[in-house]
C-alpha cells in the first residue's frame, strides 16, 4: 500500500469523468428549483441518471470488466465480521455524540422514515461509485492519501444540487474514507456509521431534509432498490 504514487491510467480518467458527470447532474437540479417540473426532473436527472445509471450500474460493470472482482470496491467477505462490529460501534458513538451535543428539540415522525429510506438507498450509490469505484482508481493512480482527499472532494461536490455545504462535507468524506482503510471493507462504514451521520445531518442539521419527508421519496427509494436488485441479478454480478 503506497501513500503516494503517480501512475495515472485510462481508468483514472474514467473515474474523474464519472465524478464530473455526477456533479453536473446534481448541479443541473439548481436550474429547476421551485418549478412545476422540479419533482419529475429530480427523478429523471438525480434518481435515474445520477444514482442508478452513472452511480450504480456503470461502476459495477466497469469494475467487473477490469478487475473481475468487487473486492476493489470494498465489497468483500474479507474482515466482514470485524467491519460490521466496528461499523455498529462507530455508529453508536456518533449517534451519542449527536444526541448529547444537540441543544434543540428533535422532532422525528413517520415521515422521517420516508427520508431515511431514501438516504440509505442513495448511500448504496455513494458506496459503490464514490467510496468504491472512484476511490479505488484514484488510489491506483495517486496513492492512499490523494485518494482519500479526491474521494472526499467528489463526495462533497456531488451534493451541489441538494446540500451545498462543501467544506463540512469534505471533512466528513475524509472521515469516512479514512475509516474505510482500517479494514478495506465497505461494511465498516455502511450502513450504520454512514447512515447515522447522513440521516442526522440531512434531517436535523439541513433544511434539505424537509424535501425528502414525503411518500414520493419513499416510493422512489423502493423503486431504486428494486431496480438495483434486478440489475445485479440480471447481470449476475453476485458471482
Amino acid at each position: 500500500m503506497k501513500l503516494f504514487r503517480f501512475e495515472p491510467q485510462k481508468s483514472t480518467a474514467v473515474a474523474f469523468a464519472t465524478g464530473l458527470v455526477i456533479i453536473l447532474l446534481s448541479t443541473s437540479m439548481i436550474l429547476f428549483e421551485d418549478t412545476q417540473a422540479e419533482t419529475v426532473l429530480h427523478i429523471i436527472l438525480w434518481d435515474f441518471l445520477m444514482i442508478f445509471v452513472v452511480g450504480f450500474c456503470f461502476p459495477l460493470l466497469y469494475v467487473r470488466s477490469k478487475e473481475h472482482s468487487f473486492e476493489a470496491l470494498g465489497i468483500t467477505k474479507r474482515k466482514l465480521k470485524t467491519s460490521l462490529v466496528l461499523n455498529l460501534g462507530l455508529a453508536v458513538l456518533l449517534l451519542a455524540s449527536f444526541i448529547f451535543g444537540n441543544k434543540t428539540a428533535i422532532a422525528v415522525g413517520y415521515k422521517s422514515l420516508f427520508a431515511i429510506s431514501y438516504i440509505l438507498v442513495a448511500g448504496i450509490f455513494e458506496m459503490v461509485c464514490i467510496y468504491g469505484f472512484m476511490r479505488h482508481y484514484f488510489e491506483k493512480a495517486f496513492g492512499i492519501i490523494p485518494a482519500i482527499l479526491l474521494t472526499a472532494l467528489f463526495y462533497s461536490l456531488h451534493h451541489a444540487g441538494f446540500q451545498p455545504e462543501f467544506l463540512k462535507l469534505f471533512f466528513v468524506g475524509i472521515m469516512y474514507c479514512s475509516v474505510f482503510y482500517i479494514t478495506r471493507n465497505i461494511f465498516i462504514i455502511f450502513p450504520f456509521f454512514w447512515g447515522v451521520g447522513a440521516a442526522w445531518d440531512v434531517l436535523i442539521n439541513s433544511a434539505a431534509g424537509q424535501s425528502l419527508q414525503n411518500a414520493t421519496s419513499f416510493v422512489v427509494a423502493i423503486v431504486l432498490l428494486i431496480a438495483m436488485a434486478i440489475f445485479v441479478m440480471k447481470e449476475k454480478l453476485w458471482k
